[in-house]
C-alpha cells in the first residue's frame, strides 16, 4: 500500500466521471470551455489537494511512514465512489489520519464543534473522527496499541480563523502539517512504529483495491486539458481587454479637450 499515489482514489473517480461525460465540441474547445463538468470539478480539486499534501508529507524525516488513498469503504456512494482515507501517517508521535480539504481562495472558520467554509458549515469534524475510528479499529484488531489523531489539512485557503481547536480533530493549513507532526512528543518506540507501518502496508489489512493501471496517466491528460482551457480563456480575456484599450485610445484626446 506504500506505493499508492496521493489522490489515487479521487483520480479514479475523476477519470470515471470524465469518461461518462460527452466530449466538448470544437467551438467549446476554441472558447476554452472547461473539459470537466460541474459534477467532476470538486473531485478534480480534491485530487490536486491530496497530491499537494502528499508531496508535503514526503518531506517527513526517517522513522515516519506515509500511506495514501487507503480504501476503507465497502460499498459505493451515490456518486459511485468508495470511501478512502486520504493519508495515514505513522511515526514516533503516533498515528495520524489526515483528511485533505482543498478550498482555493476561500475563508475558513474553525470552532470547537464546527468548520465553516465561506460561511457554510461542513461535516469535516464528524467525517475525520469517523475515519480515525476506523483506523483505531484496524490497530485494535491487530493487537497494536497506538494513539490515533484525526487531522484536517486545509489547502489553498485565503484565510483560516481558528476560534478554538476542536477537541478530537486537529485543523490546520497544509503548509504547517509537517512541522506540526515533527514537533509532537514521541509516544511510540521504534518497534511499535515499525509494526504499525507493516500493518498499514499489508494490502490484506484493507479492502481489495480494483484500480486501473493507467489512472495516473489518464488523469494527467485531463489535467493538461484543464490547464490548456484555462490558458485559452485567459487569452480571450486578454484579447478582449486589448480590444477595449484599442477602442478607447482614439477617444482620449477628444475627452481631454
Amino acid at each position: 500500500m506504500r506505493d499508492r499515489a496521493a489522490g489515487a482514489a479521487v483520480m479514479e473517480q475523476v477519470v470515471r466521471l470524465h469518461t461518462q461525460s460527452p466530449p466538448r465540441s470544437a467551438l467549446a474547445r476554441a472558447l476554452g470551455a472547461p473539459p470537466i463538468g460541474a459534477d467532476t470539478a470538486p473531485w478534480f480539486a480534491g485530487a490536486l489537494g491530496e497530491r499537494e499534501v502528499g508531496a508535503l508529507l514526503d518531506r517527513l524525516p526517517e522513522g515516519w511512514s506515509v500511506f495514501h488513498a487507503i480504501p476503507v469503504g465497502t460499498r459505493p456512494d451515490a456518486s459511485g465512489a468508495v470511501a478512502d482515507v486520504d493519508h495515514i501517517v505513522a511515526g514516533p508521535a503516533g498515528v495520524f489520519v489526515v483528511n485533505t480539504k482543498h478550498h482555493r481562495g476561500q475563508r475558513v472558520w474553525v470552532g470547537e464543534r464546527a468548520v465553516l467554509v465561506a460561511g457554510q458549515k461542513q461535516p469535516y469534524l464528524r467525517n475525520s473522527d469517523l475515519e480515525a475510528s476506523r483506523v483505531r479499529g484496524v490497530l485494535a484488531q491487530a493487537g497494536i496499541v497506538a494513539p490515533v489523531t484525526a487531522v484536517v489539512a486545509l489547502v489553498g485557503t485565503k484565510e483560516v480563523t481558528v476560534r478554538q481547536q476542536p477537541r478530537r480533530v486537529m485543523v490546520l493549513r497544509a503548509e504547517g502539517l509537517v512541522r506540526w507532526l515533527t514537533r509532537r512528543p514521541a509516544v511510540l518506540d521504534a518497534a511499535t512504529t515499525s509494526a504499525v507501518a507493516r500493518l498499514f502496508d499489508d494490502p490484506a489489512t484493507w479492502r481489495t483495491v480494483d484500480s486501473s493501471s493507467d489512472t495516473l496517466e489518464r488523469f494527467a491528460v485531463i489535467e493538461r486539458e484543464v490547464r490548456n482551457a484555462q490558458l485559452v480563456r485567459f487569452g480571450w480575456g486578454l484579447a478582449a481587454a486589448l480590444g477595449v484599450v484599442a477602442v478607447a485610445l482614439p477617444l482620449i484626446p477628444a475627452l481631454t479637450r
